[in-house]
């Protein structure tokens, strides 16, 4: 599967169509969430992930599962930061209230359940009910966590894996479980999701730092606001004297977000949060060598995550 611009097309025919599935009330509604087009990153790795004798009707649903899946978690991540932007578009969340986007993230989540067990394999399912769990699990972790805590990386990479990266491991997975794969390939294919994913939320970290909202399409700060610890914070928090660490993290809501960004700037926070992103891709890379037979298409994901522009 080198040129997966037709299974695109397809695919994005699919996706839209989903929405027809639901009752007249919520199809609108439905419609605004799956329709804009994002960077189909998770479908693009089902497909990057899928050996040449793949069924392509099996793809197509399984990149569908993980984007809709992707898509119903957006819903409900805008509720929780109380976003009013994304993708340049009113959330569902500011359009019609947290209750009714709580209940519309719901509804696409449990169709795209039913999508995994129309798969003739059953593990797709399962194992798209287990990174469910996952995702859930990390989302509450961070929530419960206390704010004035001081995260460290190692707790960092654990809520970033139930955050991004089981998701994009989830991806390769499905991908690599079609045709004649073996077991070998579905294991490192599954690695180098998980190191892209990994990758991406400290992309997605530096973004919410160091991007414009007009580039980014989204509310930024919502993170600040909430008092989460990223990866810029904590390389920050890292620096600081000791006798002013634990005031700053208690204060971190509260606390003027350019001054922060400034303090990050003059730290050099920023060159190590690239320094880390590039390594985790390079992680990914290693885990495909092996496998010239199918590793071009995840290459290439990794060779685009490489051009993404983390020194504002």
């Amino acid at each position: 599967m080198q040129d997966l611009r037709p299974l695109f097309k397809s695919f994005e025919r699919y996706l839209i169509g989903q929405a027809s599935h639901f009752v007249p009330e919520i199809r609108k509604a439905a419609t605004e969430v799956i329709a804009p087009k994002g960077k189909y990153i998770r479908p693009m790795l089902v497909f990057s992930s899928a050996v040449s004798d793949a069924d392509k009707t099996d793809i197509i649903r399984r990149a569908t599962i993980v984007e809709l899946t992707h898509l119903s978690t957006l819903v409900h991540d805008d509720v929780i930061d109380n976003a009013s932007m994304r993708r340049n578009c009113i959330t569902p969340n500011s359009k019609y209230g947290a209750r009714t986007a709580i209940l519309l993230g719901d509804v696409i989540f449990s169709h795209m359940m039913l999508l995994a067990f129309e798969d003739a394999n059953s593990d797709v399912a399962k194992q798209t009910a287990k990174c469910i769990r996952t995702i859930c699990e990390g989302e509450i972790r961070q929530t419960l966590s206390d704010k004035a805590e001081i995260v460290s990386r190692k707790k960092y990479y654990e809520i970033v894996y139930g955050k991004t990266a089981a998701l994009f491991e989830l991806s390769c997975l499905l991908g690599a479980m079609s045709g004649s794969a073996d077991e070998k390939w579905i294991k490192s294919a599954s690695e180098v999701g998980k190191q892209l994913g990994i990758a991406y939320q400290i992309y997605d970290d530096i973004c919410d730092w160091f991007m414009s909202e007009a580039d980014a399409g989204k509310t930024l700060g919502t993170d600040l606001i909430s008092g989460k610890q990223t990866y810029p914070l904590i390389l920050l928090i890292e620096k600081l004297s000791k006798s002013k660490v634990k005031s700053f993290v208690k204060n971190l809501p509260t606390s003027d977000f350019n001054s922060i960004r400034n303090m990050m700037l003059e730290y050099g926070v920023l060159d190590e949060c690239s320094k880390e992103y590039f390594r985790r891709i390079s992680l990914a890379e290693k885990a495909l060598k092996p496998f010239d037979k199918h590793n071009a298409n995840l290459l290439k994901c990794c060779k685009v995550m490489r051009s993404l522009n983390v020194n504002f």
